[in-house]
């Protein structure tokens, strides 16, 4: 946390003096009241109880104004604000693995329900374009804001064939830099890749990688499968999320494991919710001057319930 104006915390110093001068002269006063008793015990049974209770409306008080003078310094923060614009390449694998029940119903079509949802959860203003990916990598629709357009490509999916991460990546920085917007584009762009095994045709995953870094784009991932997953066949197909992770880490992006249906979905929508937002500096004197008149009420309410009376 910083302040837009520091300047102002130094109102607290004066007004930690008056409290030390408030509480040096009650307790002056308290002592040149004193009368002299002969008997004490019957003065310490005459006399009310001090309670704590009536400090509390000063306590309170003091406290509010701690936090007007906080408010006054105009506390900033890191908060997360919408995006105006943004450009999302969703890059799906299509591979024959894909076709491994281990996730309800099995991966590719729990992968196509959970793109939809994400298509839902980004920004309406925010350009959505599809890759699909086995032994090649097809750009299937160009970025855009048509959301029924990319779920009509989501529906075309088919799971057969090798598997070409790498290929993918690139096809989805080309299809970035080919939008009416050009390279600066790129700058607002980011790549999801859902992927459930290693790479094994074409360029490496790393290398794709770097030209992504280079271009500036963030490459996030989701490797989908269980280390149980098996196809109808037999052959077992476990998903790869080290060489995922390794692109994400090389691109500046973050990498996210999925087991099962639910999971996917979970980590699309959290994407979708933290793709749509950037990380800025804001103020939040609001959240002071809030509690403050919070405690300012409750002094008030103190005052009235506990405070002395005549």
């Amino acid at each position: 946390m910083s302040f837009a104006s520091p300047w102002a915390l130094l109102l607290l110093v004066p007004g930690a003096a008056g409290v030390m001068w408030w509480m040096w002269r009650g307790r002056r006063r308290h002592r040149a009241a004193a009368v002299p008793f002969a008997d004490l015990d019957l003065v310490a049974l005459a006399a009310p109880p001090r309670r704590w209770t009536r400090r509390l409306p000063g306590a309170l008080l003091v406290l509010a104004l701690i936090g007007f003078t906080v408010a006054l310094a105009r506390p900033e923060a890191v908060i997360s604000v919408p995006r105006e614009e943004g450009t999302i390449m969703l890059a799906v694998d299509v591979s024959g693995s894909m076709a491994a029940d281990d996730v309800s119903p099995y991966r590719l079509r729990a992968a196509q329900d959970a793109a939809k949802a994400f298509a839902d959860q980004v920004p309406r203003q925010f350009q959505v374009g599809l890759v699909a990916f086995n032994g090649q990598a097809d750009v299937l629709l160009p970025p855009s804001t048509d959301r029924e357009a990319l779920k009509r490509a989501l529906d075309t999916l088919v799971a057969d064939g090798a598997t070409a991460s790498g290929e993918a990546i690139m096809s989805a920085v080309e299809a970035i830099r080919s939008t009416p917007s050009g390279a600066p584009a790129l700058r607002s762009a980011r790549i999801l890749l859902l992927s459930d095994g290693a790479n094994t045709v074409g360029t490496m995953p790393e290398d794709a990688a770097q030209q992504a870094k280079d271009a500036g784009v963030p490459v996030y991932t989701v490797a989908l499968g269980t280390a149980g997953g098996v196809l109808p066949d037999g052959r077992a197909v476990p998903p790869d999320p080290v060489s995922l992770a390794a692109v994400a880490e090389i691109t500046g992006g973050a990498a996210f494991e999925s087991g099962d249906a639910e999971s996917v979905r979970t980590v699309y929508e959290d994407l979708g919710t933290f793709i749509g937002t950037r990380q800025v500096m804001g103020e939040i004197t609001a959240w002071p001057v809030g509690l403050a008149a919070l405690l300012l009420v409750l002094a008030g309410a103190a005052a009235w319930r506990v405070g002395p009376r005549l």
